[in-house]
């Protein structure tokens, strides 16, 4: 069984047009739920943790996080929900509303952690207004999770400064007991999150959206085996819907691929390198065990 540990789930209703027209970008899809899960499952996915993303700052929109409770309703014993929220308010001021929020999903609803995308909201994730947040999560034993890495795409208002790994590397020496995932492998800095990683037990990494780069992603867990972090890398798919960036019309297949990318693409890679290859029970760690190590599945 594999654990996919980090998915976005959407609401098209949830998304401001106006501002999207504007920034010339077009809003995705729903994905219908039962779709979905037949897709993740036809891969081999048997949990998923699911969020939405809020961009309310900048883009006036969020992902949805009504899809995030109707997958959650539908299928419990499938999606491991997040809450997304911007902790800060259009003034940069800490905002009590989101923090209520978070507090009562995380207490009362089961949720398992929170979603911050610095880039996307154009705040630093060290900002003091967010330690409420991390002393909640730190307090509740839930997971924080970062967008904390460049945009692989049009870049539009996801500015790079505001996800230098300097600005996480506060947060981890002020909360070393917080449990922290960070997406994309901090694309492009991912050396740099490697060695936080060595300093933190409780840093963790996922793969989303880096299938498409092979041989980088690749070098990278080379790297990260090396250091001897990878037993904190997780697979992820992203964002999942038929025709939309890196999947085709049968998203299934696409995740079948990624999966075989890790299961046995890499070590080829590697052979071919002379780099060293991947054991057996480490490809199940990044495919499994890791991510339900992390979550006590």
């Amino acid at each position: 069984m594999i654990i996919d540990s980090h998915m976005h789930l959407i609401d098209t209703g949830c998304f401001d047009k106006p501002t999207y027209d504007a920034l010339g970008q077009s809003i995705p899809a729903d994905t219908d739920i039962d779709q979905l899960v037949s897709w993740m499952r036809a891969a081999g996915i048997g949990h998923c943790v699911c969020m939405g993303q809020d961009m309310q700052r900048i883009w006036h929109s969020e992902f949805g996080e009504i899809a995030v409770e109707r997958a959650y309703e539908k299928y419990p014993e499938f999606f491991i929900p997040f809450c997304s929220v911007e902790p800060i308010d259009s003034a940069g001021r800490f905002c009590q509303k989101n923090y209520d929020y978070v507090e009562r999903k995380i207490t009362e609803c089961g949720y398992k952690g929170i979603l911050f995308t610095p880039p996307y909201g154009q705040f630093h994730s060290n900002d003091r207004a967010m330690y409420p947040f991390y002393e909640l999560a730190n307090a509740k034993g839930a997971v924080v999770q970062y967008h904390h890495s460049a945009a692989g795409g049009p870049t539009v208002l996801a500015h790079t400064k505001f996800a230098k790994m300097e600005n996480l590397n506060d947060v981890t020496f002020d909360f070393p007991n917080m449990k922290i995932v960070v997406e994309h492998i901090g694309y492009p800095f991912s050396e740099y999150l490697f060695t936080m990683m060595v300093n933190d037990e409780n840093l963790w990494t996922d793969l989303a959206m880096l299938y498409k780069r092979p041989f980088w992603m690749t070098w990278n867990m080379v790297l990260a085996k090396e250091l001897g972090v990878l037993d904190r890398v997780m697979f992820a798919s992203d964002f999942v819907a038929a025709n939309n960036d890196l999947f085709h019309a049968n998203p299934a297949q696409d995740l079948l691929e990624w999966i075989d990318l890790i299961r046995h693409g890499m070590n080829k890679i590697c052979e071919n390198a002379g780099w060293p290859v991947f054991s057996e029970k480490e490809i199940e760690g990044i495919l499994h065990d890791n991510a339900a190590r992390l979550y006590g599945l």
